[in-house]
């Protein structure tokens, strides 16, 4: 669909296309259509109203989750660090909100600071932490426009303005001539068709987010208001620009002092009342930051403060995690009411807070009891993520503390309990895809590695087709080891060894020597390699290195001479026959004479290596004329079907040949 509309970005009129459509959270029946503008790449929604920022509808549920978890701290105080303190001595915030950032560059930076925003948080945060604050909206007339300030800073909020040009003529009359405007926005560049809905929402928020800017879009409002110097940095889904009528120097990648962060949050602390929220607020934080800088002193004392606060607050026992099996369950009509009563019993940063709380455990090698708080850090994760979404909310940091939590937890359990292990990580491995991806793969590489060392290979077997997808990766793209993927491949050695492939073995032995640091370990892999390698290599063990390693220029010449070798000599195991069937299937090419000898290599063979031979005879036959394909074909995948292989991945690889034989000899089940 397209539209004649105006960008409220750059301003050129004309046609453009309907990108995507989203409701609002608050209204799920209602479509909303975004357009792109073709000039510039900004979204933006014509038909939606702006929202109403002053509501005070369930404020006291917004002002928890805001301080327990919704509020990024860490991304609100970044941009008071992009220029220098001492050039700065007046700041600015519009629609600050709750006013952190604000309050933490009055309290440890000096700035005379103040915030400008309607709503009903920005009232209460200022009446919580006494902070300079105005209940209004900012206009170019305003009178904040008689002062001037060194910073103006409005983070996440030209979104949801439908005239940026008047919004931004409002910072400027309020900034001084040579001051800097500050901005973070949703950054348009994301909005793609291959997009994950993760990334999406919280860039497209229909009923919030009017205007979406690429970076073409957002240079061109400031170009008109009047800036000469612009900087604009895309950082994943958000823009961050500034802006100035004066040369200036600005580093998007600068962040506070994290000991004045450290400060506030304890200066804070110690200052507030019996309420829950503030306590939450500062103290969960404050424990996050000591475990990130390893100060585990501090945070043992902080996360034993928290867990006497919130057994008088809530009744709960942060010490006793194996207690904490939070419940919710979203209910239609009563589901407000449900919301205020799990609210008044559970503090909404529990999973969180039990995350931390088991590694400052395992710091101390309190394995069961960190083992238990990173269980309970997942429960309540998953029922605080249901919480949430009844509120139309979402805290991407609880989802990522209960996913850490299963991991460790998986980690811990790896020795004693393999199979319990990998019934976790594949639990959460479509969700791991998007933040926690690197752990993952660490953790089940320690967890394979620790049962197939063990020899309890089918108990692993669930997450071999990963472990061995990433290594075989790591091999192709020549990548050194790291330790953990190292014992890894030692593992699939052992299986390999297990199986009758001595070949294979050897070469993920050797693969693990090669990524081990301690040259005692490394040489414990050599000696396994050794051993399945006495001697001088045969032409079969050579034309199989060569195979393994994609030499094709020295797999031929060693491939022409064993073809002349008879079928029943010595020379001629399972695993060479294999790979003279590889080489006539593949290098040669002559299907017929790769038949043969897939069929010797399954003759010799037994239990997986026998069923990836037959496949291999399968794979070799399809490429016979019909005649001959008739006579073999049949028969073999009637025998590959009724097979039961140790291995997952070679059982997906025989079902997805038997399935495509069925499809096209007709044979594939109906369907009602």
């Amino acid at each position: 669909a397209w539209r004649e509309l105006t960008c409220p970005a750059c301003l050129t009129p004309g046609l453009m296309p309907k990108r995507i459509d989203a409701s609002p959270p608050y209204k799920p029946r209602e479509r909303y259509n975004i357009f792109q503008c073709e000039a510039c790449g900004t979204l933006h929604y014509p038909d939606v109203e702006v929202f109403e920022y002053e509501s005070r509808r369930d404020a006291d549920l917004a002002r928890k989750f805001y301080l327990e978890v919704g509020a990024g701290l860490d991304a609100m105080i970044a941009p008071l660090a992009w220029a220098e303190r001492s050039e700065v001595g007046t700041f600015l915030e519009v629609g600050g909100g709750y006013g952190f950032s604000v309050d933490f560059a009055s309290r440890e930076l000096g700035w005379k600071a103040a915030n400008i925003d309607p709503s009903f948080l920005a009232r209460t945060g200022a009446a919580d932490l006494g902070h300079t604050h105005l209940a209004e909206y900012l206009s170019p007339d305003h009178k904040l426009a008689d002062q001037s300030f060194d910073r103006v800073l409005s983070s996440e909020v030209i979104e949801h303005v439908k005239e940026p040009d008047a919004f931004i003529a409002a910072l400027t009359a309020a900034l001084a001539p040579d001051g800097v405007l500050l901005l973070t926005t949703p950054n348009a560049s994301v909005v793609t068709k291959g997009a994950s809905l993760e990334t999406l929402l919280p860039v497209i928020t229909a009923g919030h987010h009017l205007v979406i800017y690429s970076k073409t879009g957002l240079e061109a409002v400031l170009r008109r208001a009047g800036y000469s110097h612009i900087s604009i940095e895309e950082k994943g889904t958000t823009l961050h620009a500034a802006a100035s009528r004066a040369s200036f120097k600005v580093d998007f990648g600068a962040r506070p002092d994290r000991r004045r962060l450290q400060s506030y949050l304890a200066g804070r602390l110690e200052a507030l009342g019996r309420d829950h929220a503030l306590f939450a607020a500062f103290a969960v934080r404050l424990l996050k930051e000591y475990v990130h800088t390893g100060q585990w002193d501090e945070a043992r004392v902080i996360r034993d403060r928290i867990a006497r606060r919130w057994l008088e607050d809530y009744g709960i026992n942060l010490r006793v995690p194996d207690s904490l099996k939070p419940h919710f369950v979203p209910d239609g009509k009563g589901q407000r009411r449900q919301l205020r009563k799990f609210a008044a019993n559970h503090p909404f940063s529990l999973a969180i807070a039990l995350y931390y709380s088991a590694r400052v455990d395992q710091q101390e090698r309190k394995t069961a009891q960190a083992s238990g708080a990173f269980k309970a850090a997942a429960r309540a994760a998953v029922t605080l993520q249901s919480v949430f979404n009844a509120m139309y909310a979402a805290c991407r940091e609880t989802e990522e503390a209960g996913l850490r939590a299963t991991l460790a937890a998986a980690e811990i359990s790896a020795a004693k309990n393999p199979a319990a292990a990998c019934h976790a990580l594949l639990s959460i491995a479509d969700q791991a895809e998007d933040l926690v991806l690197t752990e993952w793969r660490r953790v089940a590489c320690h967890v394979y590695a620790a049962g197939a060392l063990s020899g309890q290979h089918m108990t692993v077997a669930s997450i071999e087709p990963y472990v061995r997808g990433w290594l075989e990766d790591a091999k192709d793209e020549s990548r050194p080891l790291n330790p953990g993927e190292a014992y890894a491949a030692g593992g699939i050695g052992e299986k390999m060894q297990n199986d009758g492939r001595k070949d294979q073995a050897a070469i993920w032995f050797e693969l693990a020597a090669k990524g081990m640091p301690n040259p005692a370990e490394a040489d414990v892999f050599r000696q396994k390699a050794k051993a399945l390698r006495p001697g001088t290599p045969s032409l079969g063990q050579r034309l199989v290195h060569a195979l393994n390693s994609g030499d094709t220029n020295k797999a031929r010449p060693i491939g022409e001479v064993l073809l002349t070798v008879p079928l029943n000599d010595p020379e001629i195991d399972a695993s060479v026959a294999f790979a003279l069937g590889l080489f006539t299937l593949n290098i040669k090419p002559d299907a017929a004479s790769a038949v043969k000898w897939f069929a010797r290599s399954a003759e010799l063979a037994d239990g997986d290596a026998r069923m990836e031979a037959e496949l291999h005879l399968a794979l070799a036959a399809e490429r016979l004329p019909d005649d001959r394909k008739s006579k073999i074909l049949p028969d073999l995948i009637h025998r590959l079907e009724i097979a039961i292989p140790k291995s997952s991945d070679l059982g997906s690889r025989i079902k997805e040949l038997t399935d495509k034989h069925k499809a096209q000899t007709g044979f594939g089940e109906e369907s009602a």
